[in-house]
């Protein structure tokens, strides 16, 4: 029975790895910047309006804040995987296309090492892009180019941490987060005229570099079992390396096959790029029923930089703001009889400024949130399902409005390692 537990431990792992790498996104918005930012959340906070710095008990893994890891039971051992899936109608003014997508979000553990530090590891994506968009452009009736972009690859996030709880109610902790991956956007332009050679251009970014982020958590009794808590995050600016690879051809269809004809581009070059510092603070009132959460992060997006030699992109970003609150209700979670009664009812709402500004409008998302929190009979396991439906950017001044449904399926280990046998 133990051997089952480390290779199904050890399967979720390498399923989860290799989700990463899938397409997640279907956004045009994605274009720009760094692609759609994820927000890397469990089940558990996404059901509550999504990132919170405050959120924390003995059975959920917050990577938000590494100061959360002290609230770790002593020789407890979490383990925590979770899959989305989302389905998106885009609409234009006059135009509109429903996708979907389905990947895994996020793979953590977390443990204390001893009664004053805790330490925690996971992997998670970063951001992704995944874009098609066909137009073309005409002079006459007898020279037109269609051209056809396509967006595809993104970055992913594997931090570790470690908290240090200096007080009975005051936690400090620090994430290292290595980000990695690659951003490929490629153009194709076909030409309706047999003098001109149709072009073909790729254009990618591999990043890697290490960010990282402090956290604080301080909580205390009101009085019986009602608790307040305050947590608290920052990043600083930090420069990643970035590589270029610019690869531009010519070349012709015959028979439906592509003849690359000449390579005009083929170069390399090295750069950085520049990670806006991030603030989040968040409250939390709990009880032996009920949550109450709200947090409030913003992102200096404005100071976000790619440069490669003398050249340097900004790409439309501004600064990004999200404010989110959510609750938690257990009816008794003690309950012998009633399953019902252990199951953790979770509801929120979340707005967000993103860092994208098309057309003088920064784009926006807003969303409604519920979730359940499942624990299996005779187990420490828990399975967390969560949705969220909103919409994200506007149709005005020839825009694009994505309105979204996704679901979060999250299971969460709890195990008590270290600890000898007595019996078996």
């Amino acid at each position: 029975m133990k051997i089952n537990k480390y290779l199904f431990l050890l399967s979720l792992t390498l399923i989860s790895a290799n989700g990463f790498s899938q397409l997640s996104t279907n956004s045009p918005y994605s274009r720009f910047g760094l692609g759609n930012l994820s927000n890397s959340v469990s089940p558990e906070q996404s059901a509550i309006g999504g990132t919170s710095v405050v959120f924390c008990n003995s059975e959920i893994i917050n990577s938000n804040n590494p100061a959360t890891y002290s609230t770790f039971k002593s020789k407890s051992f979490l383990f925590s995987t979770s899959l989305n899936a989302s389905v998106t109608d885009f609409q234009t003014n006059d135009l509109s296309q429903t996708e979907s997508n389905t990947n895994f979000s996020n793979l953590s553990l977390g443990f204390p090492v001893n009664k004053y530090i805790s330490v925690s590891s996971g992997l998670r994506p970063f951001s992704d892009i995944g874009y098609k968009l066909d137009y073309y452009d005409a002079t006459s009736l007898e020279d037109t180019v269609n051209i056809f972009s396509t967006g595809t690859g993104g970055l992913s996030n594997y931090y570790f941490g470690a908290s240090v709880k200096l007080h009975e109610n005051f936690s400090a902790g620090i994430n290292a987060k290595y980000i990695f991956g690659g951003l490929s956007r490629n153009r194709t332009a076909n030409f309706n005229n047999a003098s001109i050679f149709n072009t073909s251009s790729v254009d990618r970014i591999n990043i890697i570099g290490i960010t990282y982020e402090a956290g604080l958590l301080f909580n205390t009794n009101l009085y019986e079992d009602k608790d307040v808590s305050f947590g608290m995050t920052y990043q600083n600016n930090s420069d990643l390396e970035a590589k270029r690879t610019l690869i531009g051809t010519t070349y012709e269809l015959s028979n439906s096959s592509l003849i690359i004809k000449d390579t005009f581009q083929n170069s390399t070059e090295l750069g950085t790029v520049t990670m806006p510092s991030k603030f989040s603070a968040g409250l939390m009132y709990s009880s032996d029923k009920l949550i109450l959460v709200a947090n409030y992060s913003s992102q200096n997006w404005s100071d976000y930089q790619l440069k490669f030699g003398e050249i340097i992109e900004e790409d439309y970003l501004e600064n990004s703001t999200c404010l989110s609150a959510g609750l938690q209700y257990t009816p008794d979670y003690n309950s012998v009889t009633k399953y019902w009664k252990k199951i953790n009812y979770r509801i929120g709402s979340r707005m967000d400024k993103s860092y994208l500004n098309l057309n003088n409008n920064q784009i926006s998302e807003k969303s409604l949130t519920f979730g359940l929190g499942l624990p299996v009979k005779r187990s420490n396991s828990y399975f967390n399902i969560s949705m969220e439906v909103g919409e994200k950017g506007t149709t005005e001044k020839d825009l694009i409005k994505e309105q979204f449904v996704r679901f979060n399926l999250g299971v969460t280990f709890k195990g008590i390692w270290f600890v000898k046998r007595k019996y078996d």
